[in-house]
């Protein structure tokens, strides 16, 4: 399952959708990258599942293996949530009968950006970008079929990524070119390798 959107963190997550700007922010706590590490459902316990949940304060998007039939539908804030620590959440839905683990991975708090490709008239596009600490999530709709979506890291200089996951090919391991700069309030660029490099539309900056 992959999805990305501008509804705050406690909303059920759906299909692709995409707002300019989100008129509520999640409370910080929960900002960050959250890994699934525990499923409990009545058909059994899921301990191995790859499911990553990026938080900003107004956008989110999640990325989990294929074979992950439930996927991460909700986030470590969604239905009834405990924080056992501040880096790990207990979540349980009454209603589907299931509980979830959330780790919160140590490097993905600091920055928190959200980004918007403009295309060449200038114009926001359906294509997204978050980035959470050393964290980003790439999401670009194609005309046909699932959208392409890779979930990766900058490396110790934060000028080169590599990718971890991706929902529509193998990984291939390289490492690509990145370089993340603010122009004004609604515009940065990226410069480096394909697919990131260009002009997006600057939807939330948060520098710590």
């Amino acid at each position: 399952m992959q999805t990305i959107e501008s509804h705050e963190l406690a909303t059920t997550t759906g299909p692709l959708g995409v707002a300019p700007h989100a008129p509520l922010a999640v409370a910080s706590a929960y900002q960050g990258v959250w890994a699934r590490t525990l499923l409990e459902t009545p058909a059994g316990r899921d301990t191995t599942s790859w499911v990553r949940w990026v938080q900003t304060g107004n956008w989110h998007g999640a990325l989990s293996d294929p074979d992950d039939t439930l996927g991460p539908r909700s986030g470590p804030g969604a239905e009834h949530s405990v924080f056992q620590t501040p880096d790990r959440i207990v979540q349980t839905a009454l209603r589907e009968r299931q509980l979830a683990v959330w780790e919160r991975l140590p490097a993905s708090q600091g920055c928190r950006i959200a980004l918007a490709r403009r295309d060449t008239q200038g114009l926001p596009t359906q294509e997204r970008l978050l980035v959470c600490g050393e964290y980003l999530l790439h999401f670009r709709p194609t005309p046909h079929g699932a959208p392409d979506l890779a979930f990766g890291r900058l490396d110790e200089t934060g000028t080169h990524w590599h990718v971890e996951r991706t929902n529509q090919a193998p990984v291939d391991g390289r490492e690509r070119a990145w370089r993340l700069q603010r122009l004004g309030m609604d515009l940065a660029t990226v410069n480096g390798d394909e697919p990131l490099a260009g002009t997006w539309e600057v939807l939330e900056w948060l520098e710590m």
